[in-house]
């Protein structure tokens, strides 16, 4: 199940946001060798904010989290803007209808099939919770395992500009249209 996470309900999900910004942790730092900041908590950074959405997959029966993602308004700072400016051919879109979904998070210690299943309900999540929050369009960037899955989806995707290097990976940023069809 989707559990989506905000600023009013933030306090009833501690454990749940403990676990996801350590697997963060594991799959970002330790596993991929991002340079990202960490605390004893985990990887956060500047873009967990009080107006920060967070998509959680949890197992059945107060399971686990299983994968999560997160969303950010993008009238404030947000890696499009910050960090990936780049790739956009044009101005990075904002507005107030406007969001970028980022740090797409299986577990660790899943299995590939697992993985992947989570980080399809992660998407549905995504654009289910883009309609509650009237959110037009979605905005992000997907490195090279990410994109196919991206634009395999069912998403209506567009690519912004051109696919950059990142480090020993590529990115490509997206944008997409959500609508109720």
């Amino acid at each position: 199940m989707i559990y989506i996470v905000n600023k009013e309900n933030r306090d009833l999900f501690r454990g749940e946001l403990a676990q996801m910004h350590q697997h963060r942790r594991v799959v970002f730092v330790d596993r991929l060798g991002w340079r990202l900041p960490v605390t004893e908590y985990g990887e956060t950074d500047a873009y967990d904010r009080d107006d920060t959405l967070y998509m959680l997959l949890k197992a059945p029966a107060g399971g686990p989290v299983l994968a999560s993602a997160r969303l950010l308004p993008t009238e404030q700072p947000h890696l499009m803007s910050d960090l990936f400016a780049d790739a956009c051919a044009g101005p990075c879109p904002r507005g107030p209808t406007i969001w970028e979904a980022s740090r797409f998070c299986p577990a660790p210690g899943l299995g590939p099939r697992a993985r992947l299943h989570s980080l399809w309900e992660v998407l549905c999540g995504i654009l289910e919770t883009s309609l509650l929050f009237g959110i037009e369009q979605i905005v992000f960037t997907a490195n090279t395992a990410l994109l196919p899955l991206m634009v395999s989806c069912g998403w209506d995707a567009h690519v912004l500009g051109p696919t950059l290097a990142d480090g020993s990976d590529q990115i490509t940023a997206l944008r997409v249209q959500v609508d109720s069809h």
